[in-house]
């Protein structure tokens, strides 16, 4: 799965920011990098240039690569430019290449050649059929002085078959990094509750719903369904745990319990739709996106 990484550059600080995960999981996956750099029409007298800028990281990779390979493992790090969009040259790239994973930072910035992430990263995450590393440059502070960037995956799933598209590429990655993975769901809690033995509406009387009952049969449920899912992925040979919590919102839910984890990854699916689907569908995503610091590896619906 994990084969080709391919990491899109644009020559600034915030894009050189994916590039130690990306060195990270090449040497411990053994995965090929593939460095790359779409050139505008308007900034081809400048090619050659973006060109060595690139040759230049690739040397630096296999270098850094090769200190920390396990043995008889190859090393082999690319450098790629082309002319044209950004984003549309990076879908592009994924299907002739056989591109596993991309990595990516999760921001925009107007570097040495021209702005590419930002709005590109958004393109790419709802186009792609594969799955996309988002890096948090806010989170970068946390990641130095680690001897490895990725010890802990934190799994999120909410019960429906959409989010389990996302256990195949945290399983893997789990077992082939070794490991451990937390399974993360949040069990809704149903509001309001107002007490009593009955209520009267329009002169009716009506029963009272117990909405604490309700949410902590919810909970149970949830808590239910997160340990047999453990138990599966333990006998696959995984270092697997699992935590619930209670809570209306789910964003904010992964982000504090990442926290609290010391998660170095969150794996998540998303629908990716465009328009309003996406904004109803995707608003969990959105949010880790704005306020969260942890990377995100984000799988895409069409990627089931």
């Amino acid at each position: 799965m994990f084969e080709r990484i391919l990491l899109p550059l644009d020559g600034s600080e915030q894009a050189e920011m994916a590039l130690p995960y990306g060195e990270e999981l090449g040497r411990r996956l053994g995965s090929e990098l593939i460095l790359f750099h779409v050139c505008g029409p308007e900034h081809q007298q400048y090619q050659r240039m973006h060109q060595m800028y690139l040759e230049s990281l690739a040397e630096t990779l296999a270098r850094n690569m090769k200190k920390g390979r396990p043995k008889g493992r190859e090393v082999k790090v690319t450098a790629k430019i082309e002319t044209g969009s950004p984003s549309g040259n990076i879908c592009s790239l994924v299907q002739k290449d056989d591109i596993g994973l991309i990595v990516m930072t999760a921001v925009g910035a107007s570097g040495l050649k021209v702005a590419m992430l930002g709005s590109v990263a958004d393109h790419v995450c709802r186009t792609v059929p594969i799955p996309v590393l988002l890096i948090r440059p806010q989170g970068m502070n946390q990641a130095e002085g680690k001897k490895r960037l990725i010890n802990h995956i934190l799994l999120t799933l909410d019960g429906s078959d959409l989010s389990k598209l996302a256990l195949p590429v945290g399983e893997e990655l789990a077992a082939k990094l070794k490991v451990q993975i937390t399974l993360f769901q949040m069990a809704h809690m149903i509001y309001p509750y107002y007490g009593g033995t009955s209520a009267i509406m329009g002169g009716m009387p009506m029963p009272v719903i117990d909405y604490v009952q309700l949410s902590d049969v919810e909970e149970k449920r949830v808590r239910a369904e997160m340990i047999a899912l453990e138990q599966e992925l333990r006998k696959k040979g995984l270092t697997v745990t699992h935590t619930v919590t209670s809570g209306t919102d789910a964003a904010n839910e992964i982000i504090e319990v990442g926290k609290k984890l010391g998660a170095d990854l969150v794996v998540m699916s998303t629908h990716g739709r465009s328009g309003l689907g996406r904004w109803v569908s995707g608003s969990v995503t959105e949010k880790i996106l704005r306020y969260g610091e942890m990377p995100l590896l984000l799988v895409q619906a069409r990627a089931g």
